[in-house]
């Protein structure tokens, strides 16, 4: 099976993703932030909510760091494509 050549379109879309992906990280962490000042204010800490500042960024925070390495290397490969070594003007 033959791959469909890269565009300007597929990249644009590709770089998008990747664009809501940080907009999404950058709100969990504004979320991990808002609970440590929480955590800050309180005189005797939840021990529920201390656990969960223990064991951050979590879950979520790591599988959306993994999709966006891949996602680049993607993009990457596809910018390639799109604009191959042969074919560099000077």
């Amino acid at each position: 099976m033959e791959q469909e050549p890269a565009t300007f379109a597929s990249v644009d879309r590709m770089l998008d993703e990747l664009m809501l992906k940080h907009f999404e990280m950058a709100e969990m962490i504004s979320g991990y932030r808002d609970r440590l000042a929480d955590l800050e204010e309180q005189r005797l800490p939840d021990a529920g909510e201390v656990n969960m500042m223990r064991h951050l960024p979590g879950a979520r925070y790591h599988v959306s760091t993994t999709y966006v390495r891949e996602l680049w290397l993607k993009t990457a490969v596809e910018i390639k494509r799109l604009f191959p070594e042969d074919d560099a003007t000077d």
